[in-house]
């Protein structure tokens, strides 16, 4: 075992959304209220922060690393260009601003995998294993063999829309059973390349990765509180999404997913409705600007409603959602989509054998 990691039943779990990566170091012998946590700036972030920062020195970049999530770093890499700045990545890196590389350089990246000299290096990347290993290292805290990590992957879908893809993929996991465990990977499939570009890295440096989408982790963490197995409304307000999925007896028969900053009161109401009562349409979430949604089926009233999320306060202090009750496994409502990766490794031990 490499220095600096610990062999244990100890999980490190790493969430990480739009904003903020949310972890979690669990110890059994520690209570979970207590264990050690971080919420860091996500590293879409960090990376947009830092191409930002270049452009405001009048330097070209060349972005190198692995694929990663988009928002603040592509939408940095677009400020850039607009400025007339060059924008140099290797084919890996370049795939976070689209899969389909050609479109990523008619937008003026040149792909390369030597940087120019006169350019200021970015690496890319959703995980900073060494940064993370400095951290925990000042308080003379080991990293675990062990970590878990969410990520929202909309797969590798070059010639159509990635939204309309990464609701198929949650569909076939609701179909397979919509379990906690059908959601978790071991080994991501293929065509997962955020999923399986952490998972490659987690690897190469040692550790023993499992990764789940941020949705369904969070889903399933905010589902701790329920105390019983009547259908309930399970809805994750994030910085950048917002969930909701109707679980029942451990199960998730529905979902939709949303971009937060589009959902107004009176549309998250009619969505929410729509979804419990099995009528909403995955086009039309689609159309408005959304990911889409899936119902394999609605088992019975939902009576409760559960919320988190980071977001979660603007729509309960405005009475969107009636009679709704916040979430916040462990004591702490950030570290629900690492609860739901806690809850995901302790089920999928049987893939460490």
């Amino acid at each position: 075992m490499n220095a600096g990691y610990i062999e244990s039943m100890s999980l490190l779990a790493i969430d990480v959304g739009a904003g903020t990566q949310d972890i979690l170091l669990y110890d059994p012998e520690v209570p979970l209220e207590g264990s050690t946590k971080m919420v860091l700036p996500s590293q879409t972030v960090l990376v947009g922060n830092r191409v930002n920062r270049a452009r405001l020195m009048g330097r070209d970049v060349f972005l190198c690393g692995p694929t990663m999530g988009g928002g603040s770093s592509t939408a940095a890499v677009r400020w850039h260009l607009a400025a007339g700045l060059g924008v140099f990545a290797t084919p890996s890196a370049a795939a976070t601003i689209n899969d389909d590389l050609e479109k990523a350089a008619a937008l003026g990246i040149v792909i390369c995998d030597e940087p120019p000299s006169h350019a200021m290096k970015v690496v890319t990347g959703d995980i900073d294993i060494d940064a993370l290993k400095s951290a925990f290292g000042l308080f003379d805290v080991d990293l675990p063999h062990d970590v878990a990590v969410a990520v929202q992957d909309h797969g590798f879908s070059p010639h159509r829309s990635n939204r309309l893809y990464r609701f198929e993929c949650l569909a076939e996991a609701i179909r397979s059973g919509g379990r906690l465990e059908d959601f978790a990977y071991r080994e991501p499939p293929r065509n997962m390349t955020r999923m399986l570009a952490v998972h490659d890295l987690l690897k190469a440096a040692g550790f023993r990765p499992l990764l789940m989408d941020t949705g369904p982790a969070a889903l399933f963490g905010a589902a701790l509180s329920l105390e019983d197995d009547r259908p309930a409304l399970v809805i994750n307000f994030g910085n950048g999404h917002t969930v909701a999925a109707v679980l029942s007896a451990g199960r998730i028969t529905g979902i939709f997913e949303h971009h937060t900053s589009e959902l107004s009161p009176e549309k998250l109401r009619r969505l929410v409705g729509d979804l419990c009562q099995g009528t909403i349409k995955s086009g039309d979430v689609f159309q408005d600007g959304g990911h889409g949604a899936y119902v394999e089926s609605i088992p019975g009233k939902v009576e409760r409603i559960l919320v988190t999320g980071p977001r979660r306060q603007s729509f309960l202090s405005c009475g969107a959602i009636p009679g709704a009750v916040a979430s916040s496994p462990g004591g702490d409502m950030m570290i629900t989509g690492c609860i739901g990766l806690l809850e995901a490794w302790k089920n999928r031990e049987d893939l460490w054998r």
